[in-house]
């Protein structure tokens, strides 16, 4: 009976049912309409840190990696190499092989220039039709999942091809799950756009740091050598097996680290000047603008650590599944040997993938905000905690789409090689038979890696879009209000519950 009575008034509300302070409590707990205007419901904001160094031991602990390996490259690596170069390996019979490296040169400019080309192809046409781009995409994936599943059974391959039916099955699912969430996904990818299109200089500052990353590469390997020479040297003069685990750990964390913090440097500044396009327009709307600059200087001095700190964690477990992965390559394993080693494998590629995801978004914080590491991941987490955008943020059909540009940009600069190669083909004439696949090769390496550069630009563009529209949504419709008009309509259509407005 109390349970009848009780639904009653609540279905009745009246006078007679409800004292005042009830009907009090009720009233405030509906929602008022004039707040139907506001988009979303209040949150805290991030706060502008003041300008001092954070993590600061990881700084120091990066730099000194950097200035041992550099000693490492010039004591053991380069007198290594002018061995080698000079005919010291052992006194075989020396085979003079002249080749000439000009058209190599001449090829790889001609590849460069290609991917710049067609890079700003691709931004223009992903800002004129960013939700058929992304539909593109998925239909893309299908029909190549297709083809492979035909060009198996046409080789009688009948094990490949029933993979590629699977694979084509799992698409096609897919496909018809995050259909709907295309034009959010388009929202997101044109808001992106224009915040680096308006700072074209932050694609220049990703290429510079890029290049000097390759620098790295190079004084890395030449110092690999030098420690491969040096305990081969050591293990012949005292008859002793030589043991390179422990110095090839160190070598590789170190070549992950620097790889890492180089990346996520990119990320950083990405993040400073979109979020200075989102709340000071006035000072992010050119190609060097001031937020370019002072979004490099930060991510250099006072958040430099923090992004050492978090490149460091996703590194040590980059250099471990590394190591593991030659120990399963030994033939000598055992049955239950490799089953442990397949399962620690999978765990860490799981802890990864956690830290990789983590490290996406703090980084947007750190780059907003100057943050310290575990402080801007929990506040961005927290941030999307308590908007119930967890699920918004997994998200991956943009990321999907860049990667499927990038592919198909390399794929393109590779045959931009091939073709260089045969109207010039004196150019790699050195190279005799191995001269298309070299161009190919070369030129689809080049290709990927510029265009893989430009695109993960608006890939951190795009992510940062998201965290600043979950922060401040009202900054957005007063300083972008078509841009904000689309991502509001797009929210509403796909995520009507979760967008709060």
């Amino acid at each position: 009976l109390t349970v009848t009575a009780l639904a009653t008034a609540i279905t009745t509300p009246n006078k007679q049912t409800m004292g005042i302070n009830d009907e009090e409590t009720l009233t405030a707990n509906l929602i008022d309409p004039s707040s139907l205007d506001d988009p979303l419901p209040p949150v805290s904001k991030g706060e502008v840190q003041d300008p001092k160094c954070r993590d600061a031991w990881a700084a120091i602990l990066f730099y000194a990696q950097l200035i041992a390996v550099c000693c490492v490259c010039g004591i053991f690596g380069v007198p290594a190499v002018q061995k080698n170069l000079n005919g010291g390996g052992g006194g075989q019979q020396e085979v003079e092989v002249k080749i000439d490296y000009t058209g190599l040169i001449y090829i790889t400019l001609v590849a460069a220039a290609s991917s710049f080309i067609l890079s700003t192809i691709s931004l223009s046409l992903m800002t004129t039709c960013p939700k058929f781009l992304i539909q593109l995409s998925l239909l893309f994936s299908l029909g190549l999942s297709l083809l492979i599943t035909a060009i198996s059974f046409y080789y009688q391959q009948y094990i490949a091809g029933a993979f590629g039916i699977l694979f084509f099955v799992m698409s096609c699912c897919y496909a018809c799950c995050v259909w709907r969430r295309i034009p959010f996904a388009a929202a997101n990818l044109n808001s992106g756009l224009s915040a680096v299109k308006k700072n074209g200089g932050v694609f220049v500052t990703s290429v510079v740091i890029t290049v000097v990353s390759f620098g790295y590469l190079v004084l890395w390997m030449v110092a690999m050598v030098g420690v491969y020479d040096a305990t081969g040297a050591a293990a012949e003069q005292e008859n002793v097996q030589s043991s390179m685990g422990g110095y090839t750990f160190l070598l590789l964390l170190a070549l992950f680290w620097t790889q890492q913090v180089f990346q996520n440097t990119i990320h950083v500044i990405v993040a400073g000047v979109v979020s200075t396009w989102w709340f000071a327009p006035d000072d992010a709307s050119s190609c060097c603008s001031v937020a370019i600059k002072d979004s490099f200087v930060r991510a250099t001095t006072y958040s430099f650590g923090s992004i050492c700190f978090g490149s460091l964690l996703v590194a040590i477990i980059q250099t471990l599944r590394s190591m593991l992965e030659s120990v399963r390559n030994d033939n000598s394993n055992d049955g239950c040997a490799a089953f442990v080693l397949c399962l620690v494998d999978c765990l860490l590629q799981c802890l990864q993938g956690m830290l990789e995801y983590f490290n996406k978004f703090a980084y947007i914080y750190v780059g907003m905000y100057g943050y310290s590491y575990l402080e801007a991941g929990k506040n961005v987490m927290t941030l999307f905690h308590a908007k119930g955008w967890n699920i918004i943020i997994a998200d991956d059909l943009v990321s999907n789409t860049l990667s499927l540009f990038t592919l198909i940009g390399g794929g393109l600069v590779g045959c931009v090689g091939l073709a260089m190669n045969a109207a010039f083909p004196s150019w790699l004439a050195g190279f005799e038979g191995a001269a298309s696949g070299i161009a190919f090769g070369f030129s689809f390496l080049v290709g990927l890696v510029i265009t893989s550069i430009m695109l993960s630009v608006v890939d951190s563009s795009v992510n940062t879009v998201l965290v600043s529209f979950a922060e401040a949504p009202q900054e957005f419709e007063l300083n972008h209000p078509k841009l904000s008009g689309e991502m509001r309509d797009a929210w509403r259509l796909v995520y009507p519950a979760e967008c709060g407005f």
